[in-house]
């Protein structure tokens, strides 16, 4: 037994020795790594499996964002790039050439030199996406990790819902950016961002990162809910109101960018 575990240990150790020789001589457009800093139901999931399509070799992109799911670490490679989801430890760590987590920024310490992309959404699409998936879920009787915390904000109805959902979900493109729901501080956050886009223009977002990263992403869309349980306009309305801030946040972030282009 001592023997097989001083062998583990050692390619363990070759392991290690090998991600970081791959990892500090990543250059990227003169950035050492690139970090997504995932809202959920923006399309995000697509731009990790846009990511992983440049190097997934003769797996399929679904095939090897399943092995990161079934790893013990999240962290897979393919041709010299380390690619790591859901691992804040190793997300503060640097040593990948792209990385994705749903984890609040202001949680994370990212290392210096690291493009940091977020996409965003029309705020009551995104919450009504995030409800459909739910619903979805339910319906299906999927098994998904999210249901275990999720599932019991359904109720019957989209009220119920929202009676239910806790104010850093509902609330969720500002309190990544802002752990008191700050709109000013959220909107500093993602302007310090190395790139942002919207959901609603995601060609043009892409073609745009394509260009500050030197890389070639080619659109891949995925996780579209089916589901379609009845919401009322009333329910729209109610919801819209519980939005004002980011409403204020995005609509900000529209006008910057805006300014950008014509800079």
């Amino acid at each position: 037994m001592n023997k097989i575990s001083s062998v583990a240990g050692k390619l363990r150790d070759l392991r290690t020795n090998l991600r970081f020789k791959l990892a500090a001589n990543y250059d990227i457009n003169g950035y050492r790594r690139i970090y997504h800093i995932h809202i959920r139901k923006t399309g995000g999931t697509s731009l990790n499996y846009m990511f992983i399509s440049l190097v997934k070799g003769m797996d399929t992109e679904s095939a090897v964002y399943g092995e990161m799911v079934a790893a013990k670490d999240h962290r897979v490679m393919r041709e010299g790039k380390i690619y790591v989801g859901w691992n804040d430890k190793l997300i503060d760590q640097g040593h990948y050439y792209y990385a994705f987590a749903h984890t609040p920024l202001h949680l994370l310490a990212l290392p210096p030199k690291t493009f940091t992309i977020t996409v965003l959404r029309d705020p009551v699409k995104r919450v009504l996406s995030h409800y459909r998936m739910l619903v979805e879920y339910r319906e299906n009787k999927v098994d998904h990790p999210a249901m275990k915390r999720e599932g019991d904000w359904l109720g019957e109805s989209l009220d119920d819902f929202l009676d239910r959902i806790p104010a850093e979900d509902l609330l969720r493109q500002v309190y990544m950016f802002s752990p008191q729901f700050n709109v000013d501080e959220a909107y500093r956050e993602i302007t310090n961002c190395s790139h942002f886009m919207f959901t609603e223009d995601f060609e043009a977002g892409t073609l745009s990162l394509n260009s500050k990263l030197g890389v070639d992403l080619k659109s891949i869309h995925m996780r579209r809910t089916k589901s379609s349980p009845q919401i009322s306009e009333k329910q729209i309305s109610r919801l819209r109101d519980m939005l004002v801030k980011e409403y204020e946040l995005v609509d900000r972030l529209k006008v910057f960018q805006a300014s950008e282009v014509i800079k």
